[in-house]
């Protein structure tokens, strides 16, 4: 017989740790912000902003839910529990599609910032791979020691983030309103930006800080069972969105040109460049490096978290089942349920479309941030007979605007989705039909609500 219980150990300072690893602020403002840039120009910031205000109305959705249904399956048994089978197995599929995605696509980016550090010219997909497979090895030791290895990983990418603090706030150029006042580069000319640019950019903002909601996936490993879960997926959000927009803020007013820093189609080294050197930016390349090998190492721990979910809820075969519910003697970990994505994930480093990848990525995203949204808009009318210990403010008018939010995101997502990105949707759909009305039907756990 072997152990089918998470050991809890985890404060809620190591979830936090570990949730906010899982989002990677350093490669958001060293990867993701610059999009933003280009496309709102200085209106990148109030992007961020407004993306932040939009995201805490997803995190008091995720907290809500976090501790009303308490599980390491997350979103899907939300999903479950509130509207039903067919749309946990739905939501189940889409998790699942999207933590086997995330690791490849992350892992491809940090292979830039390896050899820019080391100064070397190894192929990107062999890095890639390198690193996939050692965050899965890692993802499958004790979660104290993961705590521990995530949380000196995220002191090492605020530090490079810190360089950045201190080169823009430490060489001020511009005057404050121009983080109030959006300028973009219209046909080479610095000129007002339309503020249909800085609602556009939302989205890729929004992208960048997504990832505090998986703290809930950690609530069966806390010391308290999950009682101030609520708690560390609302500091998780604080402290990325701290992290990432005062950086922002500090590479704008530091530009010593913003027209040059706009036109740039690298404004973090344009701005290294102009106040630093070439080993201050090995340096900060290391930092993104290590800031992305840890939000991969994180991703594994919670994807780990939920397929053990789904097997103790029998979503699969009596055999499946047994092995995704078995937790390691040494490492108290579910071991078989963490490695599961393995080998297609490391697999999918050899695929040369990483935008097509990225873009299918945040679809699925978008998607999941849906369901929640959705869960915690009606979680309370038709789950009344559960209790909700922690109760969103203003409800449900947050829940409201996430799933308005969710909801304008991914229409346009699908718009300007491809036929095969929309037809792997379909399969999703097609396979949660065709799971749910065989093993889900069968399975006394998973039909418990």
């Amino acid at each position: 017989m072997h152990d089918s219980a998470l050991k809890p150990s985890l404060g809620m300072l190591d979830v936090v740790a570990i949730t906010v690893s899982a989002v990677t602020p350093a490669s958001s403002v060293f990867v993701i912000a610059p999009f933003a840039i280009s496309q709102a120009g200085s209106g990148a910031f109030l992007a961020f902003v407004l993306a932040a205000l939009l995201a805490l109305m997803f995190a008091w959705c995720y907290a809500e839910l976090g501790r009303a249904h308490t599980s390491a399956g997350g979103e899907y048994v939300y999903a479950k529990r509130v509207f039903g089978g067919m749309a946990g197995y739905a939501t189940f599929l889409t998790v699942m599609v999207m933590l086997l995605f995330i690791p490849p696509v992350l892992a491809t980016g940090a292979a830039t910032y390896f050899n820019s550090a080391l100064g070397t010219q190894f192929d990107t997909q062999t890095v890639a791979l390198a690193i996939v497979a050692a965050s899965y090895g890692l993802g499958i030791l004790n979660i104290r020691v993961n705590a521990w290895v995530t949380g000196i990983f995220l002191l090492c990418e605020v530090a490079a983030l810190l360089v950045i603090v201190v080169l823009g706030f430490g060489n001020i150029s511009q005057p404050l309103s121009v983080l109030t006042q959006p300028q973009h580069i219209d046909h080479g000319l610095l000129t007002a930006a339309p503020w249909a640019l800085v609602i556009a950019a939302m989205g890729t903002a929004l992208f960048s800080y997504n990832g505090f909601g998986g703290a809930v996936v950690l609530a069966e490993d806390m010391k308290d069972g999950g009682r101030s879960n609520h708690h560390a997926v609302l500091w998780s959000l604080a402290l990325v969105v701290a992290i990432e927009l005062i950086p922002i803020g500090a590479l704008l007013l530091g530009a010593p040109s913003l027209q040059d820093m706009l036109a740039s189609p690298d404004p973090i080294g344009y701005l290294l460049t102009a106040h630093g050197n070439e080993t201050l930016s090995r340096l900060v390349s290391a930092g993104i490096f290590l800031s992305v090998f840890n939000a991969i190492i994180a991703i594994v721990i919670q994807s780990g978290r939920v397929v053990f979910s789904s097997g103790r809820d029998q979503l699969w075969t009596p055999a499946l089942n047994r092995l995704f519910t078995r937790i390691h003697p040494r490492w108290e970990s579910p071991w078989l349920a963490t490695l599961f994505l393995g080998v297609p994930s490391a697999a999918l480093t050899f695929s040369s479309n990483l935008e097509g990848l990225t873009s299918f990525t945040v679809l699925l995203l978008v998607m999941v941030y849906l369901a929640v949204a959705l869960c915690a808009l009606f979680s309370r009318v038709l789950r009344s007979d559960r209790e909700h210990p922690y109760r969103m403010p203003l409800w449900p008018l947050p829940a409201l605007l996430a799933t308005i939010g969710a909801g304008y995101l991914l229409l346009n997502g699908l718009l300007d989705a491809s036929v095969r990105d929309t037809l792997i949707i379909l399969g999703i759909l097609a396979v949660s039909v065709i799971l749910y009305s065989t093993y889900g039907k069968l399975s006394p756990t998973f039909q418990k609500r």
